[in-house]
């Protein structure tokens, strides 16, 4: 059974870091941030730099059918969703340019569901954003998204999302963690008892591990 994993976070908080231990063989990384990854060995990944919105559906097509391709990672939705409000600000003019930008958000995630269909796991990494409610002052975290249509609606499409954090030990050493659930602020979910922890160490093999042994 293949997976949608989300892994939802503010930059610097250890999201491309938990990538290190997957598997480099059967790992393709779309990295439209097209930046080194933060890990030793990290060229070892096959990986896609796509340089428009064509390119990266086109890329996510073939990876249905390859058959060395058991899990893609979108590094990140955040790097896309700018190329694309950019690309349709080329395209567009007036509300057009996000009636563009929402159709393709949904395209991205038809592509999503065909790899899922596929018995490819996927995973998407994205910067959060903090919302404040004027009237009420209530405080939110949502996916990064432009305009008002996706928001808050991008994670109900990921049967996992965790949500990376980070904080200091009693020697000040920095400790990075996935969230698997909800703490009513930040948005992350997990199947009911797919992890024994609410917050879990941030390596996505370990989040695999546990899939593996909850899908049996």
């Amino acid at each position: 059974m293949a997976r949608t994993i989300m892994v939802l976070g503010q930059s610097g908080r250890g999201k491309s870091f938990s990538l290190r231990n997957l598997p480099q063989k059967f790992t393709l990384i779309v990295n439209h941030e097209r930046k080194t990854l933060p890990f030793k060995k990290s060229s070892n990944f096959k990986q896609e730099r796509p340089l428009n919105v064509k390119e990266t559906f086109k890329i996510l097509d073939e990876s249905v059918t390859k058959k060395d391709v058991r899990i893609v990672v979108i590094e990140s939705l955040s790097a896309f969703l700018d190329m694309l409000l950019a690309e349709a600000r080329i395209l567009k003019q007036g509300w057009d340019v996000f009636t563009y930008y929402n159709e393709k958000i949904y395209y991205l995630f038809e592509r999503i569901r065909k790899l899922n269909d596929a018995g490819k796991h996927t995973v998407v990494i994205s910067h959060d954003d903090i919302n404040v409610n004027d009237l009420t002052g209530d405080t939110t975290v949502t996916a990064k998204v432009k305009g008002q249509e996706w928001k808050g609606a991008v994670e109900k499409e990921f049967d996992i999302v965790l949500h990376s954090e980070m904080n200091l030990d009693e020697n000040g050493k920095a400790q990075y963690h996935f969230r698997t659930q909800t703490n009513g602020l930040v948005p992350a979910k997990s199947p009911f008892e797919m992890f024994e922890d609410v917050l879990i160490d941030n390596d996505l093999a370990f989040v695999f591990k546990k899939i593996k042994e909850y899908d049996v």
